[in-house]
Protein backbone atom coordinates (compact mmCIF):
# COMPACT_ATOMS: atom_id res chain seq x y z
CA UNK A 1 0.00 0.00 0.00
CA UNK A 2 1.36 3.39 -0.98
CA UNK A 3 1.85 5.89 1.84
CA UNK A 4 0.43 9.39 1.44
CA UNK A 5 0.58 12.55 3.52
CA UNK A 6 -3.14 12.93 2.77
CA UNK A 7 -3.71 10.19 5.35
CA UNK A 8 -2.36 12.34 8.20
CA UNK A 9 -4.87 13.24 10.92
CA UNK A 10 -6.03 16.86 10.64
CA UNK A 11 -5.24 19.11 13.58
CA UNK A 12 -7.94 18.61 16.20
CA UNK A 13 -8.41 19.50 19.84
CA UNK A 14 -8.43 16.86 22.56
CA UNK A 15 -12.16 17.44 22.95
CA UNK A 16 -12.76 16.79 19.25
CA UNK A 17 -10.76 13.57 19.39
CA UNK A 18 -12.69 12.48 22.49
CA UNK A 19 -15.94 13.25 20.66
CA UNK A 20 -14.82 11.09 17.76
CA UNK A 21 -14.19 8.13 20.06
CA UNK A 22 -17.47 8.62 21.91
CA UNK A 23 -19.28 8.55 18.56
CA UNK A 24 -17.76 5.10 17.94
CA UNK A 25 -18.92 3.91 21.36
CA UNK A 26 -22.39 5.29 20.65
CA UNK A 27 -22.42 3.28 17.41
CA UNK A 28 -21.64 0.12 19.39
CA UNK A 29 -24.66 0.73 21.62
CA UNK A 30 -26.89 1.67 18.69
CA UNK A 31 -26.04 -1.60 16.93
CA UNK A 32 -27.06 -3.59 19.98
CA UNK A 33 -30.19 -1.51 20.43
CA UNK A 34 -31.29 -2.22 16.85
CA UNK A 35 -30.50 -5.93 17.18
CA UNK A 36 -32.56 -6.12 20.38
CA UNK A 37 -35.45 -4.41 18.63
CA UNK A 38 -35.27 -6.98 15.83
CA UNK A 39 -34.85 -10.10 17.95
CA UNK A 40 -37.56 -9.22 20.50
CA UNK A 41 -39.97 -8.20 17.75
CA UNK A 42 -40.36 -4.65 19.08
CA UNK A 43 -39.55 -2.98 15.77
CA UNK A 44 -41.99 -5.24 13.90
CA UNK A 45 -44.70 -4.61 16.53
CA UNK A 46 -44.34 -0.84 16.19
CA UNK A 47 -44.46 -1.20 12.42
CA UNK A 48 -47.68 -3.25 12.58
CA UNK A 49 -49.37 -0.75 14.89
CA UNK A 50 -48.12 2.38 13.16
CA UNK A 51 -47.44 3.86 16.59
CA UNK A 52 -47.43 2.31 20.05
CA UNK A 53 -46.68 2.96 23.70
CA UNK A 54 -44.05 0.89 25.50
CA UNK A 55 -46.89 -0.61 27.55
CA UNK A 56 -48.65 -1.73 24.35
CA UNK A 57 -45.48 -3.38 23.07
CA UNK A 58 -44.65 -5.02 26.39
CA UNK A 59 -48.16 -6.48 26.67
CA UNK A 60 -48.22 -7.79 23.09
CA UNK A 61 -44.78 -9.40 23.26
CA UNK A 62 -44.66 -10.42 26.91
CA UNK A 63 -41.73 -8.14 27.70
CA UNK A 64 -40.71 -6.23 30.84
CA UNK A 65 -42.40 -2.82 30.47
CA UNK A 66 -39.73 -0.64 32.19
CA UNK A 67 -37.04 -2.08 29.91
CA UNK A 68 -39.20 -1.45 26.85
CA UNK A 69 -39.73 2.15 27.93
CA UNK A 70 -36.00 2.79 28.17
CA UNK A 71 -35.41 0.99 24.87
CA UNK A 72 -38.02 3.17 23.09
CA UNK A 73 -36.64 6.39 24.53
CA UNK A 74 -33.08 5.42 23.60
CA UNK A 75 -34.17 4.40 20.11
CA UNK A 76 -35.76 7.85 19.81
CA UNK A 77 -32.48 9.46 20.91
CA UNK A 78 -30.65 7.41 18.25
CA UNK A 79 -33.26 8.47 15.62
CA UNK A 80 -34.45 4.91 15.00
CA UNK A 81 -37.88 5.88 16.41
CA UNK A 82 -39.80 9.15 16.44
CA UNK A 83 -41.99 10.22 19.38
CA UNK A 84 -45.63 11.08 18.75
CA UNK A 85 -46.21 12.45 22.24
CA UNK A 86 -47.82 10.77 25.22
CA UNK A 87 -45.13 8.07 25.20
CA UNK A 88 -46.22 6.86 21.74
CA UNK A 89 -43.45 5.92 19.35
CA UNK A 90 -43.32 5.14 15.64
CA UNK A 91 -40.58 4.13 13.24
CA UNK A 92 -38.46 6.98 11.93
CA UNK A 93 -38.56 7.47 8.14
CA UNK A 94 -37.24 4.51 6.12
CA UNK A 95 -36.58 2.40 9.23
CA UNK A 96 -39.30 0.00 8.07
CA UNK A 97 -37.40 -0.68 4.85
CA UNK A 98 -34.00 -0.74 6.54
CA UNK A 99 -34.76 -2.80 9.64
CA UNK A 100 -38.11 -4.61 9.25
CA UNK A 101 -38.88 -5.44 5.60
CA UNK A 102 -36.58 -8.33 4.74
CA UNK A 103 -37.43 -8.30 1.05
CA UNK A 104 -36.50 -4.67 0.53
CA UNK A 105 -33.17 -4.11 -1.31
CA UNK A 106 -32.25 -1.54 1.35
CA UNK A 107 -32.79 -3.95 4.27
CA UNK A 108 -29.81 -4.22 6.62
CA UNK A 109 -31.57 -5.69 9.65
CA UNK A 110 -30.01 -9.11 9.14
CA UNK A 111 -26.57 -7.48 8.98
CA UNK A 112 -27.29 -5.81 12.32
CA UNK A 113 -28.21 -9.22 13.78
CA UNK A 114 -25.01 -10.79 12.43
CA UNK A 115 -22.94 -8.05 14.03
CA UNK A 116 -24.55 -8.64 17.41
CA UNK A 117 -24.85 -12.42 17.37
CA UNK A 118 -21.60 -13.34 15.62
CA UNK A 119 -19.56 -10.20 15.05
CA UNK A 120 -19.39 -9.37 18.74
CA UNK A 121 -18.06 -12.76 19.86
CA UNK A 122 -15.70 -12.91 16.88
CA UNK A 123 -14.24 -9.49 17.62
CA UNK A 124 -13.97 -10.34 21.32
CA UNK A 125 -11.79 -13.30 20.33
CA UNK A 126 -9.48 -11.25 18.12
CA UNK A 127 -6.70 -10.94 20.69
CA UNK A 128 -6.32 -14.73 20.83
CA UNK A 129 -6.29 -15.04 17.04
CA UNK A 130 -3.74 -12.24 16.72
CA UNK A 131 -1.28 -14.08 18.93
CA UNK A 132 -1.11 -17.13 16.68
CA UNK A 133 -2.64 -16.13 13.38
CA UNK A 134 -5.47 -18.65 13.80
CA UNK A 135 -8.83 -18.33 12.06
CA UNK A 136 -12.48 -19.21 12.68
CA UNK A 137 -13.71 -19.65 9.13
CA UNK A 138 -17.07 -18.81 7.61
CA UNK A 139 -17.92 -22.51 7.31
CA UNK A 140 -17.05 -23.19 10.96
CA UNK A 141 -19.69 -20.73 12.15
CA UNK A 142 -22.43 -23.26 11.38
CA UNK A 143 -25.80 -23.55 9.68
CA UNK A 144 -27.62 -20.69 11.43
CA UNK A 145 -24.82 -18.30 10.53
CA UNK A 146 -24.95 -19.35 6.87
CA UNK A 147 -28.70 -18.74 6.81
CA UNK A 148 -28.37 -15.34 8.46
CA UNK A 149 -25.74 -14.32 5.90
CA UNK A 150 -28.17 -15.39 3.17
CA UNK A 151 -30.84 -13.18 4.75
CA UNK A 152 -28.39 -10.29 4.92
CA UNK A 153 -27.74 -10.30 1.19
CA UNK A 154 -31.31 -11.06 0.04
CA UNK A 155 -32.26 -7.50 -0.86
CA UNK A 156 -29.06 -6.89 -2.78
CA UNK A 157 -29.52 -10.22 -4.60
CA UNK A 158 -32.93 -9.05 -5.81
CA UNK A 159 -31.34 -5.83 -7.02
CA UNK A 160 -28.64 -7.79 -8.84
CA UNK A 161 -31.12 -10.17 -10.49
CA UNK A 162 -33.58 -7.50 -11.62
CA UNK A 163 -31.45 -4.38 -12.09
CA UNK A 164 -27.70 -4.87 -12.21
CA UNK A 165 -27.44 -8.00 -14.38
CA UNK A 166 -29.97 -6.82 -16.99
CA UNK A 167 -28.35 -3.40 -16.81
CA UNK A 168 -25.45 -4.90 -18.78
CA UNK A 169 -26.75 -5.06 -22.35
CA UNK A 170 -24.85 -8.21 -23.35
CA UNK A 171 -26.03 -10.03 -20.23
CA UNK A 172 -29.65 -8.93 -20.62
CA UNK A 173 -29.73 -10.35 -24.15
CA UNK A 174 -28.48 -13.68 -22.83
CA UNK A 175 -30.93 -13.72 -19.91
CA UNK A 176 -33.83 -13.11 -22.26
CA UNK A 177 -32.63 -15.81 -24.66
CA UNK A 178 -32.29 -18.43 -21.92
CA UNK A 179 -28.59 -18.68 -21.12
CA UNK A 180 -26.75 -21.06 -18.81
CA UNK A 181 -25.47 -19.24 -15.74
CA UNK A 182 -22.84 -20.45 -13.28
CA UNK A 183 -22.93 -18.97 -9.76
CA UNK A 184 -19.52 -19.48 -8.15
CA UNK A 185 -19.87 -19.44 -4.36
CA UNK A 186 -23.65 -19.70 -4.51
CA UNK A 187 -24.14 -19.99 -0.74
CA UNK A 188 -27.78 -20.70 0.11
CA UNK A 189 -28.81 -20.26 -3.52
CA UNK A 190 -30.55 -16.92 -3.07
CA UNK A 191 -29.11 -15.20 -6.13
CA UNK A 192 -29.75 -18.15 -8.43
CA UNK A 193 -33.37 -18.54 -7.38
CA UNK A 194 -33.99 -14.82 -7.81
CA UNK A 195 -32.39 -14.86 -11.27
CA UNK A 196 -34.44 -17.92 -12.28
CA UNK A 197 -37.64 -16.30 -11.03
CA UNK A 198 -36.91 -13.04 -12.83
CA UNK A 199 -35.79 -14.70 -16.10
CA UNK A 200 -37.92 -17.81 -16.80
CA UNK A 201 -35.74 -19.15 -19.63
CA UNK A 202 -32.45 -19.10 -17.69
CA UNK A 203 -30.85 -22.26 -16.30
CA UNK A 204 -28.57 -21.84 -13.30
CA UNK A 205 -25.94 -24.03 -11.67
CA UNK A 206 -24.27 -23.09 -8.39
CA UNK A 207 -21.20 -24.34 -6.59
CA UNK A 208 -19.97 -23.66 -3.06
CA UNK A 209 -17.57 -25.16 -0.52
CA UNK A 210 -19.94 -24.57 2.43
CA UNK A 211 -22.03 -27.70 3.13
CA UNK A 212 -24.52 -25.67 5.20
CA UNK A 213 -25.07 -23.31 2.28
CA UNK A 214 -25.49 -26.18 -0.19
CA UNK A 215 -28.10 -27.86 2.02
CA UNK A 216 -30.01 -24.58 2.37
CA UNK A 217 -29.76 -23.98 -1.39
CA UNK A 218 -31.26 -27.39 -2.20
CA UNK A 219 -34.16 -26.71 0.14
CA UNK A 220 -34.70 -23.22 -1.28
CA UNK A 221 -34.64 -24.50 -4.88
CA UNK A 222 -37.13 -27.24 -4.05
CA UNK A 223 -39.50 -24.91 -2.21
CA UNK A 224 -39.38 -22.45 -5.12
CA UNK A 225 -40.28 -25.21 -7.59
CA UNK A 226 -37.13 -24.57 -9.59
CA UNK A 227 -35.47 -27.99 -9.45
CA UNK A 228 -35.81 -28.34 -13.23
CA UNK A 229 -33.83 -25.17 -13.94
CA UNK A 230 -31.58 -24.62 -10.93
CA UNK A 231 -28.97 -27.12 -9.70
CA UNK A 232 -26.26 -26.96 -7.09
CA UNK A 233 -23.14 -28.92 -6.15
CA UNK A 234 -20.64 -28.81 -3.33
CA UNK A 235 -17.25 -27.92 -4.77
CA UNK A 236 -13.81 -28.76 -3.43
CA UNK A 237 -12.46 -25.31 -4.20
CA UNK A 238 -12.17 -25.53 -7.97
CA UNK A 239 -14.34 -28.46 -9.08
CA UNK A 240 -17.95 -29.05 -10.19
CA UNK A 241 -17.75 -26.79 -13.26
CA UNK A 242 -18.71 -27.86 -16.77
CA UNK A 243 -15.90 -26.62 -18.99
CA UNK A 244 -17.06 -24.35 -21.78
CA UNK A 245 -20.74 -24.80 -21.00
CA UNK A 246 -21.82 -21.45 -19.51
CA UNK A 247 -22.74 -18.10 -21.03
CA UNK A 248 -22.48 -16.06 -17.82
CA UNK A 249 -20.68 -16.61 -14.50
CA UNK A 250 -21.39 -14.68 -11.32
CA UNK A 251 -19.40 -14.17 -8.12
CA UNK A 252 -21.63 -12.34 -5.65
CA UNK A 253 -19.82 -11.24 -2.48
CA UNK A 254 -17.50 -14.23 -2.89
CA UNK A 255 -14.15 -13.11 -4.29
CA UNK A 256 -12.86 -11.70 -1.00
CA UNK A 257 -13.92 -14.92 0.78
CA UNK A 258 -11.84 -17.23 -1.43
CA UNK A 259 -8.50 -18.07 0.26
CA UNK A 260 -5.79 -15.99 -1.40
CA UNK A 261 -3.71 -19.00 -2.58
CA UNK A 262 -6.82 -20.55 -4.18
CA UNK A 263 -7.95 -17.45 -6.08
CA UNK A 264 -5.91 -17.95 -9.28
CA UNK A 265 -7.17 -21.52 -9.56
CA UNK A 266 -10.81 -20.54 -8.99
CA UNK A 267 -10.52 -17.78 -11.59
CA UNK A 268 -8.90 -20.17 -14.07
CA UNK A 269 -11.68 -22.72 -13.55
CA UNK A 270 -14.34 -20.04 -13.94
CA UNK A 271 -12.70 -18.88 -17.16
CA UNK A 272 -12.66 -22.46 -18.44
CA UNK A 273 -16.32 -22.93 -17.52
CA UNK A 274 -17.40 -20.08 -19.81
CA UNK A 275 -18.01 -20.37 -23.52
CA UNK A 276 -15.89 -18.18 -25.81
CA UNK A 277 -17.43 -14.73 -25.54
CA UNK A 278 -18.76 -15.53 -22.07
CA UNK A 279 -19.15 -12.83 -19.43
CA UNK A 280 -18.04 -12.78 -15.81
CA UNK A 281 -20.11 -10.61 -13.43
CA UNK A 282 -18.71 -9.81 -9.98
CA UNK A 283 -20.12 -7.81 -7.06
CA UNK A 284 -17.65 -7.45 -4.19
CA UNK A 285 -15.72 -5.00 -2.06
CA UNK A 286 -12.51 -3.32 -3.23
CA UNK A 287 -9.85 -2.51 -0.65
CA UNK A 288 -8.01 0.84 -0.78
CA UNK A 289 -4.74 0.90 -2.69
CA UNK A 290 -3.20 3.74 -0.66
CA UNK A 291 -3.27 5.16 2.85
CA UNK A 292 -5.11 8.23 1.55
CA UNK A 293 -7.92 6.03 0.22
CA UNK A 294 -8.40 4.43 3.65
CA UNK A 295 -10.37 7.51 4.69
CA UNK A 296 -12.33 8.05 1.50
CA UNK A 297 -16.07 7.33 1.93
CA UNK A 298 -16.30 4.93 -1.01
CA UNK A 299 -13.89 2.57 0.74
CA UNK A 300 -15.49 2.72 4.21
CA UNK A 301 -17.44 -0.51 3.85
CA UNK A 302 -14.53 -2.45 2.35
CA UNK A 303 -12.25 -1.38 5.22
CA UNK A 304 -14.94 -2.42 7.71
CA UNK A 305 -15.44 -5.77 5.96
CA UNK A 306 -11.71 -6.47 5.89
CA UNK A 307 -11.52 -5.90 9.64
CA UNK A 308 -14.72 -7.75 10.59
CA UNK A 309 -13.83 -10.82 8.51
CA UNK A 310 -10.10 -10.81 9.22
CA UNK A 311 -10.16 -13.85 11.49
CA UNK A 312 -12.50 -15.69 9.13
CA UNK A 313 -9.48 -15.89 6.84
CA UNK A 314 -11.01 -13.40 4.37
CA UNK A 315 -8.87 -10.81 2.58
CA UNK A 316 -10.46 -8.00 0.55
CA UNK A 317 -8.41 -7.44 -2.64
CA UNK A 318 -7.37 -4.09 -4.03
CA UNK A 319 -8.29 -3.00 -7.54
CA UNK A 320 -4.82 -3.97 -8.72
CA UNK A 321 -5.15 -7.43 -7.17
CA UNK A 322 -8.59 -7.94 -8.72
CA UNK A 323 -7.34 -6.93 -12.16
CA UNK A 324 -4.27 -9.18 -11.88
CA UNK A 325 -6.46 -12.17 -11.00
CA UNK A 326 -8.79 -11.56 -13.92
CA UNK A 327 -6.16 -10.89 -16.56
CA UNK A 328 -4.04 -13.74 -15.23
CA UNK A 329 -6.94 -16.13 -15.85
CA UNK A 330 -7.38 -14.80 -19.38
CA UNK A 331 -10.24 -12.30 -18.95
CA UNK A 332 -10.17 -9.10 -20.97
CA UNK A 333 -12.10 -5.79 -21.34
CA UNK A 334 -12.60 -5.28 -17.60
CA UNK A 335 -15.23 -2.69 -16.64
CA UNK A 336 -15.82 -1.38 -13.11
CA UNK A 337 -18.78 0.47 -11.55
CA UNK A 338 -19.44 1.45 -7.94
CA UNK A 339 -22.75 0.20 -6.53
CA UNK A 340 -24.60 1.87 -3.63
CA UNK A 341 -21.43 3.68 -2.58
CA UNK A 342 -20.17 0.41 -1.02
CA UNK A 343 -19.63 -2.33 -3.56
CA UNK A 344 -17.77 -2.75 -6.85
CA UNK A 345 -19.43 -4.25 -9.91
CA UNK A 346 -16.89 -5.80 -12.27
CA UNK A 347 -17.61 -7.06 -15.78
CA UNK A 348 -14.95 -9.12 -17.59
CA UNK A 349 -15.05 -10.99 -20.88
CA UNK A 350 -13.66 -14.28 -22.13
CA UNK A 351 -12.26 -13.70 -25.64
Amino acid sequence: MAASPAAATPQRTAEQQAGLLWSYIRGFHATHLMATGIETGMLAAIDRRGAATPADIATELGLHAPYVTTWCRTACAYEVLDADGGERFRLAPFMRELLVSRGDPRHIGAYVSIMQRYGGPDLTDHARHYRGGSAFTFQEHGRDFSQLVADTTGGLQTFVARRLLPGVADIRTRLEAGCRLLDVGCGAGGLMTRIAQAWPAVRCHGVDVDPHGIAAARQRISEAGLAGRVTVAQAAGESAHDDGGFDVATLFEVLHEIPVPARPGVMAQTFAALKPGGILFIVDETYPSSHAELRQPEYAFSVQTAYNELTWGNVVPTREEQDALLTGAGFRDIERTQVAGMFTQIIAHKP
